[in-house]
């Protein structure tokens, strides 16, 4: 009698497992459940990560493969008023020359981007900052013609008078 219980025991708990193991996987177990994530995952495209202060956009303006030395008239007076936070840009690298992979930040004589405490800017000039954000600052003042000359374009240079 002992050895008979556990025989018929095993099939009445087979029984009783059955309607678990039929269902399959997917399946809700209430109807308020949600289903479960399906094998593979869903098919979404990624978001941008969240960040408590974005970055605002910026804009590149001046791109060459020459270097930037050469672009214009480096600035000594400037460049020390930059180094002492006088002469900056408002939003470092909110405008962008790229010259052989260097970036530098691009200021405007007129006020766009430029914070001129000491008024020493010139309304007709570009202003480019070169580690703009330390002491050891490098202005750069190029003009419009400047800009088509440092084009690699030979259609772009400037006519000669």
């Amino acid at each position: 009698m002992k050895r008979l219980a556990p025989a018929i025991l095993f099939p009445i708990a087979l029984l009783a497992a059955l309607p678990a193991v039929a269902q399959s996987p997917l399946e809700k177990t209430d109807p308020q459940h949600l289903s479960p994530v399906p094998p593979g995952g869903y098919n979404l495209p990624l978001s941008p990560p969240v960040v408590p202060y974005p970055l605002p956009p910026q804009w590149v303006t001046i791109r060459s493969t020459q270097d930037w030395r050469k672009a214009g008239r480096i600035e000594k007076k400037l460049s020390d008023a930059c180094a002492a936070r006088h002469f900056r840009q408002l939003s470092p690298l909110r405008f962008r020359a790229v010259f052989k992979g260097e970036i530098l930040g691009v200021a405007f004589g007129h006020g766009l981007n430029l914070v001129d405490t000491k008024k020493l800017a010139d309304r007709k000039l570009i202003y480019l900052f070169r580690n703009g954000d330390t002491t050891g600052c490098t202005v750069v003042s190029i003009t419009n013609e400047d800009l088509r000359v440092l084009n690699d374009d030979p259609q772009a240079t400037p006519a000669k008078k």
